[in-house]
């Protein structure tokens, strides 16, 4: 027995290499012995692995011989086919022309064998069915068309969120046309997953620390104004009593006239710094804060007043 592979062989996917020929000169053999005892169940295996790894019309032909033999008509045939159709050059060897006569011969007879299955699914409307037949995809290009299917026993399912699960199981006679309508009814146990509503997202509230912090510096200021302002009205109305018209005082009132003009500047310092924590204050309640940066972290806010001799200001960090 001689098992053909040659050079000559057209369509293989990549350069086989040394090895690669071996091993499916090996493999064609040993397939072809099995096929020759009608052992196509054993064969099959080896003649797939060995046109996997090496193209040859001996090969091929013999395992598409081989499924139709098995029952796989449409697979077999397909290879059968590609048998057939290919071209071979002027110098091909004869195992190869002999191979493909003999290919010709059996796909005369497989192809009338093939069934034709049409599947047609009821469901509601816009529902998305997923098909399967005999635990494979169906497309849904082939729902409603002519697929040539081998004889046999099968297996149709249909499936669909919210419906219940439908499988139909028929049989296919060799060559019979058949229609296999498959329907889908609502699951009445079957629970949409709930979905948590979205709203507008909460509006962050604004730190109003800053704005705080401003009406105490405000405060302070006003009430620290006040405070040595009326000292100063005090020491007043104590030079009128020390002092002429002419505002002419005696040495005596010297010490109260230091005291006058000191609790007067702070009382105005206070005043002044009290109107600006007020106004700044007011301003911040009302003017909105800038939105913080993506990743940024808020900045800490650090604001107290300050009193010295003579002096009154704020201290602060933003």
């Amino acid at each position: 027995m001689l098992v053909a592979l040659s050079a000559a062989s057209v369509a293989r996917a990549a350069d086989p290499t040394a090895s690669d020929i071996a091993a499916a000169r090996q493999l064609a053999t040993e397939g072809v012995k099995l096929a020759d005892q009608n052992r196509c169940d054993d064969a099959v295996d080896k003649l797939a692995r060995a046109e996997q790894l090496y193209h040859a019309p001996t090969v091929l032909g013999r395992l598409g011989e081989c499924q139709v033999l098995l029952g796989k008509l449409v697979e077999g045939s397909e290879n059968l086919q590609r048998v057939v159709r290919e071209p071979l050059p002027a110098n091909a060897p004869p195992a190869f022309v002999k191979a493909r006569d003999r290919a010709k011969k059996m796909l005369d007879v497989a192809k009338p064998r093939i069934a034709k299955l049409i599947v047609k699914v009821v469901a509601p409307a816009k529902t998305e069915v997923e098909v399967q037949l005999d635990a494979e995809p169906l497309s849904s290009a082939l729902v409603g068309a002519e697929r040539p299917t081998d004889p046999g026993e099968h297996v149709l399912v249909a499936t669909a969120v919210g419906m219940k699960k439908a499988e139909e199981k028929f049989e296919l006679e060799e060559a019979e046309t058949k229609t296999v309508t498959i329907t889908l009814v609502p699951d009445p146990t079957y629970k949409p997953p709930t979905s948590v509503p979205v709203g507008p997202k909460e509006t962050p509230k604004r730190d109003r620390t800053l704005a705080w912090a401003a009406v105490a510096v405000g405060g302070a200021g006003l009430a620290m104004g006040g405070i040595f302002g009326g000292l100063a009205l005090g020491k007043k109305g104590s030079l009128d009593s020390q002092c002429t018209a002419d505002k002419i005082c005696g040495p005596g009132a010297q010490s109260d006239l230091d005291s006058a003009q000191t609790f007067g500047t702070i009382s105005t310092i206070g005043f002044i710094v009290g109107g600006v924590g007020v106004a700044a204050a007011v301003v911040l309640f009302l003017w909105p804060d800038p939105k913080p940066e993506a990743g940024s972290a808020p900045k800490a806010v650090f604001l107290r007043p300050v009193l010295g001799p003579g002096s009154l200001g704020v201290v602060g960090t933003f």
